[in-house]
């Protein structure tokens, strides 16, 4: 079977050998009707001549006439019967772009629905995120911190915390630094 493209390359075809024929026929019945008048003059029949090609010229207009009928009813049946065809057609594709068009108000109202869901869910989360960090975390982390600084506190205050504990490494780092300097001040002297 042909593609739709090669059959109207080879119907294109057709339609140039078609027209170049007609041209041709065309050509050789116009020199032959010269050379027939040409020799009508000399062998003077040229009125008869000029008569019976009148008369010829009308009967292939008559026959034109019947065939330019013929293929106008022909165009006019082919136009009924595609306007036949073509109404369902059209009916058809009418009903599918009204199926597409409620199809695509449901798909919109559905995504609708989902996207004010979402909205909610949205707002329900940051409400209760809110609400936890107010209400129960916010209080926890002050009143942990509240311990461990009272806790500090104590230790500073009772020489177990951190304070004492410096204080006792700085007393004890410039003692070491002291005793190096009375050291090296005494080797000095001794010299």
């Amino acid at each position: 079977m042909e593609s739709p493209g090669s059959m109207t390359g080879s119907m294109s075809r057709t339609i140039k050998r078609i027209n170049l024929t007609l041209i041709t026929i065309s050509i050789l019945l116009v020199v032959l009707l010269i050379i027939g008048f040409v020799f009508a003059r000399i062998f003077g029949v040229l009125l008869q001549v000029f008569f019976i090609s009148i008369i010829v010229l009308a009967s292939l207009l008559i026959v034109s006439t019947v065939m330019l009928i013929y293929a106008l009813s022909t165009a006019l049946r082919t136009f009924a019967t595609v306007t036949d065809e073509i109404n369902p057609l059209l009916t058809s594709l009418q009903h599918s772009v009204e199926m597409i068009s409620q199809s695509v108000e449901e798909t919109t109202e559905v995504v609708k629905d989902t996207t004010k869901s979402a909205s909610q869910t949205a707002t329900t989360i940051s409400s209760t995120t809110r609400m936890a960090t107010q209400y129960a975390v916010g209080p926890s982390v002050r009143a942990v911190g509240f311990l461990v600084g009272g806790q500090q506190m104590l230790r500073v205050f009772l020489g177990k915390g951190r304070a004492k504990g410096r204080a006792r490494r700085r007393y004890e780092d410039r003692r070491q630094q002291q005793m190096e300097l009375i050291e090296l001040n005494s080797n000095s002297k001794g010299e």
